[in-house]
């Protein structure tokens, strides 16, 4: 430190952190001389949603609230008596000072990092995922500092963030475990869900003097080998009630994927056959099922395999016609 540094810092200063990123939870006031000794009468700016935090020798000793305040023994009692302002120019007391932001921080992600245990009523035991977003604030900002800052030795933005995102991770996996709600049902339940967990979390925070001011659960889903037995189960269920329109449907399909296999059918000019044998497959459902199925949704399924390019519009011009009784 040069001469002229050590002069200006027998003066009185300004201490003051303004966090231009507003992002960042805690931040340490340094001044870029290096040299943090507090002077009597120096005046302290603290913002909205700031505190201001004296820590000597590791020990918290003030908080200031958003103001104005000058350095004085009334300003910082717990200061003063560990170690008094002398009335000289430079002072011997030497303390850090934190800016902690209290505002809410919103926007912040959790989700399960592994599939969640869960007994369930239709599928007896299964696995579930899920992934939301929560936001926070600071309302003790001691507790925080001890608890937090000192006990944890969590400084980073991002470590804390991380640590909360834990926390209502393990109070959804409690809150599911625990309800009798099916997994099926849980998409129809996802604000009480939310609130419940937000519920427990907030128990659990209070020590640390954090607030969950929300949490929001935005979803919940199964493996992908249990989603797919889901799809078969409907695909069973459609069956069941019309295994005529169901057929003719996976038919369908399965035409129009074949003819777009490069060499495959469509390679030999199985386009017409495939649209014939459809028509011929529509003929023969048609004959069974006119009792149960109106002309119109006959043409309106005819019209669906036209869009798909199953049928050319001669073969539906032809179709419509049989079905219309104009042939």
């Amino acid at each position: 430190m040069g001469l002229f540094d050590a002069v200006k810092d027998q003066f009185l200063d300004v201490i003051q952190y303004e966090d231009k990123s507003n992002k960042l939870i805690i931040a340490k006031y340094q001044r870029d001389s290096g040299n943090n000794e507090l002077k009597q009468g120096s005046k302290v700016i603290v913002r909205e949603s700031q505190s201001a935090v004296f820590l000597k020798g590791g020990v918290l000793a003030d908080i200031l609230p958003p103001g104005t305040h000058s350095l004085t023994t009334e300003n910082l009692p717990v200061l003063s008596s560990l170690k008094a302002f002398p009335y000289l120019f430079v002072s011997p007391v030497i303390a850090d000072v934190y800016f902690v932001s209290t505002r809410q921080f919103i926007d912040n992600k959790w989700a399960t990092k592994n599939p969640i245990m869960k007994r369930d009523k239709d599928f007896n035991m299964v696995r579930i995922r899920a992934f939301g977003k929560f936001a926070f604030r600071i309302v003790d900002v001691a507790a925080f500092m001890r608890e937090v800052f000192g006990t944890k030795g969590i400084v980073m933005t991002y470590d804390v963030v991380n640590y909360l995102s834990s926390m209502v991770t393990e109070a959804f996996a409690v809150t599911v475990g625990q309800t009798q709600m099916s997994v099926l049902d849980l998409a129809t339940e996802y604000r009480s869900l939310s609130t419940e967990i937000q519920q427990r979390v907030n128990e659990q925070a209070a020590s640390l003097g954090i607030q969950f001011s929300d949490i929001i659960v935005e979803n919940v889903s199964l493996p992908d080998e249990v989603e797919a037995l889901i799809d078969e189960q409907s695909g069973i269920g459609m069956a069941t009630r019309d295994m005529a329109s169901f057929m003719q449907y996976q038919t369908a399909r399965a035409m129009r994927d074949a003819a777009k296999q490069k060499g495959g059918l469509a390679g030999l000019g199985a386009g017409v056959a495939l649209g014939n044998t459809m028509a011929q497959s529509i003929q023969e459902t048609s004959g069974t099922s006119s009792d149960t199925r109106s002309k119109a949704e006959q043409l309106r399924e005819l019209k669906a395999l036209l869009d798909e390019g199953i049928l050319t519009q001669e073969e539906f011009d032809q179709e419509k016609k049989t079905i219309l009784g104009n042939r």
